[in-house]
């Protein structure tokens, strides 16, 4: 392992180097061993042929000094394996183990027989001969060789020839790869000095030198793609992170962090220090700025809440004040939400808000609120007044129109006539019989004066019934004044009445104009209606103003079609609805869901009540108030459905 660390640590070329020299090590060691392995095998088989060679030769010189039982002349015969350095000692055994001659210094065991003619032992070889003559083995030679020194002498020997071409080898392999190495090395040095400096000084805009190798070549393109990919994410990451501390920055609000375990802040927005005027360096320097700047009498209340979210795990909002750089009071609304990390709150994350504004605006609109109870009063007194003038002014109309009638009639009246015939009587106080007799203007005057007095008698019930009209007007206006006088504190009294009458007296009231504009009424009330329980005063407010609106749409219309339909049907067992429909202007269809607000209004000078206090009307006597039109020039409908008697 410690091997392993010490190559992992080497430079790039030293390892270039290193793997290029040790295979080559490696191969030029095996070979010599191979070398080695090959030259002992040979070796070993020369020195067998070597030692049986000498064997044959002098056993078959040894024939005749074994015949004759000679062992002076084969003790000679065996002197001369002298020559053969290796040879350390021979025997000459006779068939019945006895020893015939001797060489040397032989050591080993005599031996007659041996399945192996050759025995190699630990550090000599023993040859085991047999002495043939004529097909007869007349006596065993036994020779022993000393192999280890001089296998061991070999061996030194190859050895020192393997080291020195090993040594020769590896030289060469260091020169060879020395220079090889510069041509992967150099341009890999090269790309980590690229990306050393790209590290250093974090400038993605550095591009590594193109190499001319294949592979060299892909790895800087690729390196240098990368590069290129890095400087446009780095270049929209720093973009980003711009855009982001601008957002942050310009929230109005201060943003923040910090730690869910001691309240450390970990960041805050540069708004702290327009907001508070304390700059983030000061939250962040100080472990527990936030408690320290919070209002005393919201310091421990405010703490706890943050602690027990935090416990909880679940965001939260609380408002409480903080004391400015400038000795202000700040109203901070506090919105948080709590990061965890391995099942245990890690961070908090939140934004201050300084609502010290809508604080105060809150505190103003209470004191407005409280003007307001007191105003409203007045405004609904007002309101009174004016649903009061709006119905007044309705009945008025009708009035003014039973007036201006009655004083036509009486303009236009013959009772000056009659006075001429008075005054022509009187003239002929004397002759009064003479002139009715025999006078032609005097023959015609009682023809006259009885055609003047039923004029009269008619002029007289006309008037009558207009004066009549006016006293209904009047009286229903003084019922309306009542009405609205006890509106706020007495509920109206309810009665059940027939459609037709509220409708007709409804119309009765609005007769006369519809007559001066010469709008055709066309009814068609059904008959057996049941009976409807409401206010009369508010019902016939109600009518009255729809009959008035009609009768100006359809003048506003300026058609030649100035027919208004009055249909009262019964829509359900508890419901009678009085359907109202003109030939007039119509309504726009974006006017149709404002039709019935306060204040709004399609006409020149209106000023908004009359429908809307007609909707609440009905809905207080428990009907409902509709508009229906097809748009401008076709016309619109009003249905007014009231609750039938049980």
């Amino acid at each position: 392992m410690k091997i392993i660390r010490l190559i992992s640590d080497l430079p790039i070329r030293r390892k270039l180097t290193l793997l290029l020299l040790t295979p080559c090590i490696v191969v030029l060691l095996v070979v010599g061993a191979a070398l080695v392995a090959f030259q002992l095998r040979f070796f070993k088989a020369g020195f067998t042929r070597d030692v049986r060679a000498v064997a044959e030769i002098v056993g078959a010189n040894s024939t005749a000094a074994i015949s004759f039982n000679d062992p002076k002349a084969a003790a000679e015969i065996l002197e001369s394996l002298r020559a053969k350095d290796h040879i350390e000692g021979a025997l000459l055994l006779l068939p019945d183990g006895s020893v015939l001659a001797r060489y040397g210094a032989y050591t080993a065991e005599p031996m007659i027989a041996s399945e192996d003619r050759i025995v190699f032992r630990r550090s000599d070889v023993l040859t085991i001969e047999p002495v043939v003559l004529d097909g007869t083995q007349i006596a065993t030679l036994n020779m022993q060789s000393d192999f280890g020194s001089v296998y061991a002498e070999l061996i030194r020997l190859i050895g020192w020839m393997v080291a020195l071409v090993a040594l020769v080898g590896a030289a060469i392999a260091a020169l060879l790869s020395t220079w090889l190495q510069h041509l992967v090395s150099d341009p890999i040095l090269r790309l980590a000095q690229t990306a050393r400096t790209v590290g250093d000084h974090q400038d993605y805009s550095v591009r590594a030198r193109e190499e001319s190798s294949v592979e060299m070549g892909v790895l800087t393109r690729t390196f240098n793609q990368m590069l290129a990919r890095i400087e446009l994410q780095d270049g929209a990451i720093t973009l980003a992170r711009h855009k982001m501390e601008a957002l942050v920055n310009s929230i109005d609000g201060i943003v923040w962090e910090c730690d869910a375990d001691d309240l450390r802040f970990s960041f805050v927005s540069r708004q702290s220090a327009l907001i508070l005027g304390y700059p983030p360096e000061q939250w962040l320097s100080d472990a527990d700025f936030w408690c320290h700047h919070l209002h005393p009498d919201d310091a421990e209340r405010a703490t706890k809440l943050c602690r027990e979210s935090i416990a909880a795990r679940v965001p939260y909002l609380h408002e409480y004040r903080m004391i400015a750089a400038d000795e202000r009071v700040v109203w901070i609304r506090e919105i948080g939400s709590i990061l965890e990390e391995g099942g245990r709150p890690k961070q908090v994350r939140g934004l201050f808000l300084d609502i010290t504004a809508e604080k105060l605006a809150d505190e103003n609109l209470d004191r407005l609120n409280r003007r307001l109870l007191e105003t409203s009063r007045l405004a609904g007194m007002a309101e009174v007044a004016t649903s009061v003038l709006h119905n007044v002014g309705n009945v008025l109309n009708s009035v003014s129109v039973s007036a201006t009638v009655v004083r036509d009639r009486l303009r236009d009246s013959r009772v000056h006539n009659l006075r001429r015939a008075t005054a022509m009587l009187r003239e002929h106080d004397a002759d009064l019989l003479e002139f009715l007799a025999a006078d032609p203007r005097g023959k015609r005057l009682p023809e006259y004066l009885d055609s003047v007095s039923e004029h009269l008698t008619a002029e007289n019930a006309s008037l009558l019934a207009e004066v009549a009209q006016l006293g209904t007007n009047v009286e229903h206006i003084k019922e309306i004044v009542a009405r609205q006088q006890d509106y706020a504190t007495v509920s109206g009294v309810f009665e059940k009445l027939a459609p037709k009458e509220l409708v007709d007296d409804a119309l009765r009231i609005n007769l006369n104009s519809f007559e001066r504009h010469r709008i055709e009424l066309v009814r068609d009330i059904a008959s057996n209606l049941p009976l409807v329980q409401v206010d009369r005063h508010k019902a016939l407010q109600i009518l009255v103003n729809l009959f008035r609106n009609a009768k100006q749409a359809i003048d506003a219309a300026q058609g030649t079609d100035r027919r208004l339909f009055i249909q009262v049907t019964s829509v359900s067992d508890d419901r009678v609805a009085v359907r109202i429909r003109d030939t007039g202007i119509g309504i726009a269809p974006q006017d149709l869901t404002r039709i019935f607000e306060h204040g709004f209004t399609t006409k020149k000078g209106g000023h908004g009540f009359g429908l809307h206090s007609s909707a609440n009307a009905a809905r207080e006597i428990g009907g409902n108030l509709t508009a229906h039109s097809d748009g401008p020039g076709k016309g619109a409908e009003f249905t007014l459905e009231l609750r039938t008697a049980p």
